[in-house]
């Protein structure tokens, strides 16, 4: 049985995570090594948990308790705890998300969430443990409240990734069909989790369009998304999309057929298109709807916004790249890795122009 399948559904108390948290350490620890935990430590630490080796080694590690911990605060949380007396630094959580680890190693402190993320170093005795479990925290607030699942979160995830900044709550609204409540909530999501820089009720001065995209396509999901129609034309890819281009369907390729145009690699065995009413197109391409064999999937989209922001490249339409890039990380092997070797543009805020130009 599991630690969360123990639990109720309600985030545990600081109390819970600590011991659990400290249990966990002491369960990847060699067997033959003591430890020792205190809670009453006369300084920021919320435990301080003693490791000692039968050779005579011993380290002291402060740890801190946090409910939640958002990226953004890590440089804070990480100043303070190192302020406790103690060889190495800890910080413990129901869950800590990707960016909030990453940002904690960065700061050289280590981590334990209840979901099976664990990261631990020590100089003496030499310890090196690390370990990645639940992307997701079973705590987390309803999707309603923070998805970046639905159409209006979605279009302005592709405001953000395709224009051109400063992009202040109104425009933003105006862009993505939605309020400026809406956006201002997001926005403040956006900026506790490091994906975009804004002052307070400012606009948005840069977007970490690597991190943003990575965390849309977590909620998105592009293969849950949307209804696919897979084909089989009979002349093959280069067929389908011939006769795509002659008949002027309107469409956007995406995922890995739009990456093999941006990187000017061979088109893949299955393409994706973006379409309205994939069985008509099916019928007007000559292709045939199949369940096996398909070399064409024809994409009913759940909303417009796909469409916006396409390019054109040897007569055929292309989805926007932060549209592709969302769409290959949603897909099987190897998408994912193309994605990433794409993300590499975009790696640095406010790195934009490569979303705007044409290929």
């Amino acid at each position: 049985m599991t630690l969360l399948s123990r639990m109720s559904n309600n985030t545990p108390s600081d109390n819970v995570v600590l011991r659990h948290a400290v249990e966990q350490i002491q369960r990847v620890l060699p067997g033959h090594w003591s430890t020792n935990v205190a809670t009453k430590t006369n300084d920021v630490a919320d435990a301080r948990l003693t490791i000692r080796t039968p050779a005579g080694a011993s380290a002291a590690l402060a740890i801190g308790a946090r409910r939640q911990l958002d990226p953004r605060l890590v440089g804070e949380v990480a100043g303070a705890l190192r302020t406790a007396a103690a060889d190495a630094f800890v910080v413990v959580a129901p869950f800590l998300g990707a960016r909030t680890r990453e940002r904690l190693a960065e700061e050289g402190i280590g981590y334990v969430d209840l979901c099976g993320n664990m990261r631990l170093v020590l100089d003496r005795p030499t310890v090196l443990i690390a370990s990645r479990g639940d992307e997701r925290s079973p705590w987390a607030v309803p999707r309603s409240s923070r998805s970046l699942h639905a159409p209006k979160a979605c279009r302005l995830v592709r405001a953000l990734a395709d224009g051109v900044l400063p992009l202040g709550v109104r425009q933003l609204a105006a862009i993505a069909g939605t309020d400026p409540g809406y956006v201002s909530r997001l926005l403040d999501l956006f900026h506790r989790e490091e994906l975009i820089e804004r002052e307070p009720r400012g606009p948005v001065q840069a977007v970490h369009l690597a991190r943003l995209l990575r965390r849309w396509a977590e909620d998105y999901r592009f293969g849950e998304a949307h209804r696919f129609v897979p084909v089989a034309h009979p002349y093959g890819v280069p067929g389908a999309l011939v006769r795509l281009r002659d008949a002027q369907i309107p469409h956007a390729l995406t995922a890995r057929a739009g990456a093999a145009a941006l990187s000017g690699t061979a088109l893949p065995g299955v393409v994706a298109a973006y379409v309205d009413n994939p069985e008509r197109v099916a019928a007007i391409l000559g292709a045939e709807t199949t369940d096996a064999g398909a070399n064409l999937l024809l994409i009913d989209a759940f909303d417009p916004f796909v469409f916006d922001g396409t390019w054109e490249a040897s007569g055929l339409r292309y989805a926007a790249r932060a549209q592709i890039i969302a769409d290959l990380l949603g897909s099987p092997a190897p998408a994912p890795a193309q994605a990433a070797s794409l993300l590499d543009f975009a790696a640095a805020p406010a790195a934009q122009m490569w979303m705007s130009s044409a290929v």
